[in-house]
C-alpha cells in the first residue's frame, strides 16, 4: 500500500489528500510518506503541532525534525520543517511559492490545511488554493494535504487521490483502517486497509496468506516449553496468550469460515510441529477441507518421515484409505472409535516426552452429530486435564459442542479474515486485535503479530 502512495506522489502535480478525526494517525503517515520517499526535496509545514511535541510523540523522528533544536545538523530525510502555528496567510503563501519557483522535484505537506488557512480572508483563501493546486506539474512539485475535518467534502473535487483514516470498534477492541476514496490513474483491488500505529509508526497490516502449501526449505527453529506452560511454536503468540498454554490447559480457537483454509493449517501445523519437534506426540481429527494425505504431506516437511510415522496420528474416517504408520482409521461409530482412539493413545505415551490432540469441532458433528459427540469428547477433555496434556479444538460455526467447550476453555482466541486480512485477538486472556503474517525469510513459516493500537 505505501509503495502505491510513492508511486502516486512521484507523479509531479498529484495532490494527496488525507482526511479523518483526530487521533487516527493522519500526521504519522504523512511524516510516514516522507520517511519512504528517495530522492526529492522534502518539506513539512505544521500549523498545529510545535516541533517538541512532535519529537515526544513520534520519537522515531528526533532526526527527521533536529534542524529545529538549534543543530546545524540536517535531517536525515527532511530537508525543511517550517512551524507555521504564528504564520499569516500571506507567511504561508510566500514559503509555498518559492518552493515552486526552484523547478526543483518536491514534496510538501500541510499539517494542517484549516490550519494554514485559520486567519485567512476569503480572498487569501483563494491565493492560497491557487498556490497550492496550480501549476504543480510544471514545478515538479507534489503535495500532501492533512485535513483536521474527517470528511474533507469542499476539498475532494479539488484534489488527485483522498484517503479517509478511521477508528472503529471489533468485539470491543480497536481496530484501525485506511479507506481510498479517490486515487487518480491508479486501480485499487480493496478499498479498506487495516494498520496499526504501534511505537509512533504507520504500518499496513499484511494480506492474509492464500497461496497454497509454503516451501519449507529449513527445519524450523524450536521454541521450548517450560516447566509449567507448552508453547505455540511462536514466541510473539506465547506472549498474547501470558506465557504459553498452561499443562493440562484447554486451547480454543474460534474461527470464522471466511478464513483461508491454508492459514488455519499453517496456524495449527506451526503448534504441532513445536511440540512434536521436542519429543511429544500428536492426534489429530482435522478439517473436512484437506484429506489425511494432504494434512500428512503438509506436516512431513516440518518434522521429518521419522517423526511423523512413530509420533503422529491423523484420524481418517474413510475405511478404504490404505494403512500407513501415522493414519488412524475410525468407522465413525463413536464406541468403538473411542475404544480405538484411547488404544492408540495409550500405546504412544509410553515413548513420548507430552501428548497433544488437536479436535476440529465442525468434523466431529458433522461425523457423530451433536448429541452423541458432546458426552464423549468432554469424558475426553476431563482425561487430557488429568494427564497434562496440550489440547486444542477449532470450530467455525455454532453448535453445542462449540458452546459448551467455551465454557470450560482456559484458553480462547478469535481468528477471523477483515477485508482480506488476518487478525487475532484473545478473549481469555482479553487482548487488543493483532494483525498477523506468516513470515518465510527463515526457510519456513512463522508468525508474526502487530498489535493495533
Amino acid at each position: 500500500m505505501m509503495n502505491m502512495f510513492l508511486e502516486f506522489l512521484e507523479v509531479p502535480g498529484n495532490v494527496l489528500l488525507i482526511q479523518g478525526a483526530p487521533g487516527t494517525g493522519k500526521t504519522t503517515l504523512a511524516f510516514e510518506i516522507l520517511n519512504a520517499i528517495g530522492d526529492s526535496h522534502r518539506v513539512y509545514a505544521s500549523s498545529r503541532v510545535s516541533p517538541v511535541k512532535l519529537r515526544i510523540q513520534f520519537p522515531w523522528i528526533d532526526e527527521v525534525i533536529d534542524s529545529m533544536s538549534g543543530r546545524s545538523s540536517k535531517a536525515a530525510w527532511n530537508d525543511e520543517f517550517h512551524d507555521l502555528r504564528g504564520s499569516d496567510t500571506d507567511s504561508v503563501f510566500s514559503k509555498i511559492v518559492r518552493l515552486k519557483q526552484a523547478k526543483q522535484k518536491s514534496i510538501l505537506v500541510v499539517d494542517s490545511w484549516e490550519g494554514a488557512l485559520r486567519n485567512a480572508t476569503p480572498e487569501g483563501r483563494k491565493m492560497l488554493e491557487s498556490a497550492v493546486m496550480s501549476e504543480l506539474d510544471s514545478t515538479k512539485v507534489s503535495v500532501i494535504l492533512v485535513s483536521e475535518a474527517e470528511r474533507a467534502d469542499n476539498l475532494g473535487y479539488l484534489v488527485d487521490g483522498v484517503v479517509t483514516l478511521e477508528q472503529n470498534e471489533l468485539d470491543g477492541r480497536r481496530i484501525r483502517s485506511l479507506g481510498i476514496d479517490k486515487l487518480r490513474g491508479f486501480r485499487v483491488q480493496s478499498q479498506h486497509f487495516p494498520f496499526s500505529l504501534e511505537e509512533g509508526r504507520f504500518t499496513f497490516l499484511d494480506e492474509e496468506y492464500e497461496n497454497g502449501p509454503p516451501a519449507i526449505v529449513r527445519t524450523p527453529e524450536k521454541v521450548p516449553h517450560t516447566a509449567t506452560h507448552y508453547s505455540t511454536g511462536s514466541r510473539e503468540l506465547d506472549q498474547l496468550l501470558g506465557g504459553g498454554i498452561r499443562k493440562g490447559a484447554f486451547f480454543m480457537i474460534d474461527t470464522e469460515s471466511n478464513v483461508s483454509p491454508q492459514s488455519m493449517r499453517l496456524l495449527i501445523n506451526m503448534i504441532r510441529s513445536n511440540f512434536v519437534s521436542q519429543g511429544g506426540a500428536c492426534f489429530s481429527i482435522s478439517t473436512g477441507t484437506f484429506s489425511s494425505e494432504s494434512s500428512a504431506e503438509a506436516l512431513r516437511p516440518y518434522i521429518g518421515d521419522k517423526a511423523l510415522g512413530e509420533r503422529v496420528r491423523i484420524v481418517e474416517f474413510n475405511s478404504q484409505s490404505p494403512a500407513k504408520p501415522w493414519r488412524l482409521k475410525l468407522r465413525g461409530q463413536l464406541m468403538s472409535d473411542l475404544a480405538e482412539f484411547y488404544r492408540a493413545w495409550n500405546a504412544l505415551k509410553e515413548t513420548s516426552t507430552g501428548m497433544m490432540l488437536t479436535m476440529n469441532f465442525d468434523k466431529l458433528v458433522q461425523v457423530y452429530g451433536e448429541e452423541l459427540t458432546l458426552p464423549g469428547f468432554t469424558e475426553i477433555g476431563e482425561g487430557l486435564r488429568d494427564e497434562g496434556a496440550f489440547s486444542i479444538a477449532i470450530s467455525s460455526r455454532p453448535t453445542k459442542v462449540r458452546d459448551e467447550f467455551l465454557r470450560q476453555a482456559d484458553y480462547h482466541i478469535k481468528v477471523q479474515s477483515w477485508n482480506g486480512h488476518l487478525l487475532i485477538y484473545g478473549v481469555k486472556p482479553f487482548t487488543h486485535i493483532h494483525g498477523a503474517t506468516f513470515n518465510f525469510d527463515k526457510g519456513y513459516p512463522s508468525l508474526d503479530l502487530v498489535e493495533i493500537v
